[in-house]
């Protein structure tokens, strides 16, 4: 099976008078003059004047963009009018210059268009060619015209025939009466008649519908009006045609209002009803009679398939197929046999509409039942799959013919106005495409060039892959998003799709415009190298627990700072501000799933975030193995941009994309994705990968290979549909070839950002969400105190991610007394020894029940503790009781009160025999520990609470901690504040005391270094 051989997305064209040559994408004419002429051993091409398809050309004009693009004729211009030689084919630039157009309908020869400068030329060109076929004139209204919908007025008013219909009657009176006089009625029918007739024509151009339908071209002409227009219209005439199309569509037809815009292949008026229709509707159909007239009618068929997106592949015998090289590939798949051995040479079951269509030519396949039997010159006998048969004209074309309409759909394929998408499972698709060729470099660029491109950039289009037409695919996030959704099951390529986002942004946005925040709840490293970037604010991994709740929260806080910063500089949207005043904030979530299950109380968070993201610069990438249930509809409702990889069902892939294509992904193709954007049409891609090294740089020119290629040199041998990866590709020179592995391409990106971001002074920003609370926590780190902090005894170094700020925790005795409730050596005796300490260097007396008296050691030094005693001594109890506040009334305020008395006990449920029930109702201030929520029985005596935490959520419930703040331990001293307000998760400050008197229950320091 013959098909043009990977290229690498380089553009072939034609040299004249007749070398294919395949260019760089990208190169400056100027660039390529002197391999030119090396190459092909004409040196005149160093200076000579080039012109393309007639058309001069400069040497500042690039390869790839009109109109050096696919097929064109590139030849030297001469002096003489002739210029470089005609285009190949039938010539419709220079036919569309007339005002006439004269095309054959019918015939071997059908599509043939000449224009006419007037009504006698068209005679004489009628005159020249009638006697091939039938033939049909057309005016011209130019290329704009022929992409443009078919559509019929409606109807409204008096039809012109109702309207003369009674001048008409009296003309008829008027003669079969003789009675003159009658006439004069049709005269007064006419001017009733002919206001009618005006005001509907001017309905009709109103609306803008075509007053004559029949000024299309008919027939396989059609088709290369359209493939003209396709290749030389503006954008902004092809942006109205879709645009036409995708409003001007009857209600209830498939493209009414309401579905995608139309697709260039869309934009082909629809086959019509006739025989050949119901011929290529079973799949597979043969044309038998003369070689040649046969030829040219499958050659009809085929161009009429390829025009409106199909894949062509030719097997053995390519006599008069050689045009079929210029056909951009993607679509629906249409195998052309013409050799006496095609019954052998087909290419497995013949059957299988919408999937493939086999035309076979002089043999008919087993399995075949449309047959097309070619009689003579103007006739052919089709034989459809029910036995029907039926004589009809003969519609072929020529080879010249057909080589014109795939140059014209080559180049109009490179401006992505052919086949828009193709199968997942198509082989044209690469199986690895580096990051490098994505991004259309040779090598990954060095700190200075990449400080230059970020300098320039002008959009944030990120090329996330190929696509079917070797040109990279991008996603623009601010345009296309402003969110992106990631499906695709285990194995399917999730991961590399992210990083090839991620560091395809980082080569385009400097840390200035761009801060990255990287959640992976896959263990953390599913990102592999990408959290090196200067880019990087912040990572998240479900190793850290609590700081997964820690960012949502400081995601919230942030929203509300750029609310402020963007009303302040009094714009709506971020994009208003000045550079470097805000950079956007892209949030991955690698397996959100896991994270809406691990927290679904954050989940309102992110539909703010996704609902508010696109004025507030700030884009989720959410990517997850099954959204549905995880992604609900209040946030898909935000998520325009779609990415499904491979999963395992239709349903899956429709709960993404609307469309079951990434269910047809092959197993053996990771990296391969279908993107959708909005109601777009979706289009499949080969995701880059950032691990594979940069491919070796080819060169700006070089022969393209031979067609047919010499048997066993390519991978067309093999069956249809299927790559060969493995196997070199005969039209890349050997030293173009893969080089031996080098570093892999994010491990070079990620060097260079950071040396760029050195060089150029940017430093990674401040994360959206505050670090977690150190491990150890001194009076040095707390806040600037405020006048509450004043009032009350301080404990820990509190926690306020809403905010964005560090607080300090106090209690104020006056609130209750304090219970601190936490597991052995969870830190219980140091918080009693911190509070005590506060207490001391404020004045007040403290005194300490413990069974261990070394547990308060630390205070001994201090000259205001006033000692320990046991809890089984109880009179040693109520001496110090009685000692303590004598005088002091119940409920007093301990700070203002007269009696400035803390009681620490260690173990509570060691001093509820001994206690007397008055003490706590005293002005003495306690402070109880105690491993119980109950409090040793004395719950309903305390007041506020520190909860000491673990990492076993359900222990910590137990003891009381708020559901939001379980499980979020881990150091001795980590707690959560339970008093008034909200609770606040807290790290109880190291008590100030002199090494020798220690705590024996406080953690080790660290020896300073």
């Amino acid at each position: 099976m013959t098909r043009p051989p990977s290229s690498e997305g380089a553009v072939r064209v034609t040299l004249h008078p007749g070398e294919d040559l395949l260019l760089r994408p990208g190169t400056r004419l100027a660039d390529l003059r002197a391999p030119l002429a090396t190459l092909v051993r004409r040196p005149e091409l160093r200076y000579a004047t080039f012109a393309a398809d007639g058309e001069p050309l400069a040497d500042d004009q690039v390869v790839g963009e009109r109109p050096l693009l696919p097929g064109a004729v590139l030849g030297v211009r001469r002096t003489s009018p002739h210029g470089a030689g005609p285009a190949p084919g039938p010539g419709l630039p220079s036919a569309a210059a007339q005002p006439w157009l004269v095309a054959r309908v019918t015939g071997s020869d059908a599509g043939t268009v000449v224009g006419a400068s007037g009504p006698l030329a068209v005679l004489r060109v009628w005159a020249r060619m009638r006697r091939g076929g039938r033939m049909a004139v057309r005016r011209t209204r130019g290329a704009a015209a022929w992409i443009m919908p078919r559509t019929t007025p409606p109807h409204s008013g008096v039809h012109w025939t109702l309207a003369l219909l009674p001048a008409a009657a009296s003309l008829s009176l008027a003669a079969a009466l003789r009675q003159p006089l009658l006439a004069v009625f049709a005269l007064v029918g006419l001017a009733v008649a002919l206001p009618q007739l005006r005001a509907a024509r001017q309905r009709t151009a109103t609306d803008g519908a075509p007053r004559n339908r029949s000024q299309e071209l008919p027939g396989p002409a059609r088709l290369l009006a359209f493939a003209h227009a396709a290749h030389h219209v503006s954008p902004g005439a092809w942006a109205a045609a879709l645009a036409a199309h995708a409003t001007a569509r009857a209600p209830g037809t498939p493209g009414a209002p309401g579905t995608p815009p139309a697709t260039p292949a869309r934009l082909l008026p629809p086959p019509s009803d006739g025989p050949w229709e119901g011929l290529l509707h079973d799949g597979a159909v043969a044309v038998l009679g003369p070689r040649e007239l046969a030829r040219s009618v499958a050659r009809a068929l085929v161009a009429d398939r390829a025009a409106r997106g199909a894949e062509v592949r030719v097997g053995p015998g390519t006599h008069g197929w050689s045009w079929a090289r210029w056909l951009p590939q993607g679509g629906p798949l249409v195998v052309v046999l013409d050799d006496d051995g095609a019954t052998a040479a087909a290419p497995g079951p013949l059957t299988g509409p919408g999937d493939r269509l086999v035309v076979s030519v002089g043999a008919v396949p087993p399995g075949c039942r449309a047959v097309a039997d070619v009689l003579d010159a103007r006739r052919v006998r089709i034989t459809g799959p029910d036995g029907a048969a039926r004589t009809v004209p003969l519609v072929g074309v020529t080879t010249e013919w057909a080589e014109h309409l795939a140059r014209l759909l080559a180049g109009a394929a490179r401006l992505g106005r052919i086949v828009p998408g193709a199968p997942p499972e198509d082989a044209r698709l690469p199986a690895v495409v580096p990051l490098t060729r994505a991004h259309g470099l040779a090598e990954v660029p060095g700190p200075p060039a990449l400080a230059t491109l970020w300098g320039s950039a002008d959009s944030w289009a990120v090329p996330l892959g190929t696509g079917a037409d070797g040109a990279p695919v991008r996603l623009d996030l601010v345009r296309d998003g402003p969110h992106l959704l990631v499906a695709g099951t285990t194995g399917s390529g999730k991961s590399e799709l992210l990083q090839t986002l991620v560091l395809g942004l980082a080569l385009t946005r400097s840390p200035a415009d761009l801060a990255l925040v990287l959640v992976d709840f896959k263990g953390g490293a599913s990102l592999g190298a990408c959290p090196g970037l200067p880019h990087v604010v912040g990572q998240v991994t479900d190793l850290e627990p609590g700081l997964a709740a820690r960012a949502l929260s400081g995601l919230r806080a942030e929203l509300r700072r750029r609310e402020r910063v963007l009303a302040a500089h009094g714009v709506p949207d971020v994009a208003a501000l000045p550079p470097g005043v805000l950079p956007r904030l892209v949030v991955v979530i690698d397996e959100f799933r896991a994270l809406a299950d691990d927290l679904p109380e954050f989940l309102p968070a992110l539909l703010r975030v996704a609902a508010q993201g696109r004025s507030l610069g700030v884009h989720l990438v959410l990517a997850t193995q099954r959204p549905g249930g995880a992604v609900g509809p209040d946030l898909r409702a935000n998520v325009s941009a779609r990415i499904a990889l491979r999963v395992t069902d239709a349903l899956e892939s429709r709960d993404v994309l609307d469309d079951p294509a990434a269910a047809h992904i092959p197993v053996t193709a990771p990296g391969r994705a279908v993107l959708r954007l909005g109601s777009a049409p979706p289009v499949t891609l080969q995701c880059a990968h950032v691990t594979a090294p940069p491919e070796a740089e080819l060169p700006l020119v070089r022969r393209a290979p031979a067609w047919p290629a010499a048997p066993g040199s390519t991978p067309d041998q093999q069956p249809v549909g299927r790559p060969n990866p493995g196997r070199p590709d005969p039209a890349r020179p050997a030293s173009a070839r893969p080089v031996p592995p080098r570093p892999d391409a994010a491990a070079l990106v990620v060097d260079a950002a950071r040396r760029a971001a050195d060089q150029l002074g940017h430093v990674p920003g401040a994360p959206p969400w505050l670090p977690q609370l150190p491990r150890r926590a001194t009076v040095s780190d707390l806040p600037p105190a405020t006048r509450r902090d004043r009032t009350g005894l301080v404990l820990a170094l509190g926690d306020d991610p809403d905010r964005q700020r560090r607080t300090t925790v106090t209690w104020k005795p006056g609130d209750g007394h304090l219970a601190v409730v936490g597991r052995a050596r969870s830190g219980r005796t140091t918080a009693l020894v911190t509070l005590a300490v506060a207490a001391l260097q404020q004045g007040w007396t403290v005194r300490g029940i413990a069974r261990d008296p070394r547990s308060f050691a630390p205070l001994e030094h201090f000259p205001g503790y006033g000692g320990t005693v046991r809890p089984d001594d109880a009179g040693a109890v109520a001496g110090m009781l009685a000692a303590a506040a004598p005088d002091a009334a119940p409920g007093a305020e301990t700070d203002t009160g007269s009696s400035r008395t803390l009681v620490l006990v260690d173990a509570a449920e060691d001093v509820r025999g001994t206690l007397p029930p008055a003490a706590l109702r005293s002005a003495v201030a306690f402070a109880l520990a105690t491993d119980s929520p109950s409090v040793g029985g004395l719950a309903a005596r305390v007041g506020p609470r520190l909860v000491l935490l673990g990492t076993d959520r359900a222990a910590d419930v137990v003891l009381g901690a708020p559901v939001t703040l379980a499980g979020s331990g881990g150091p001795p001293g980590r707690a959560a504040w339970c008093g008034r307000g909200e609770p606040v998760l807290c790290q109880v400050l190291e008590p100030q005391v002199s090494p020798r008197s220690r705590s024996p229950t406080s953690p080790p320091r660290r020896r300073a270094s």
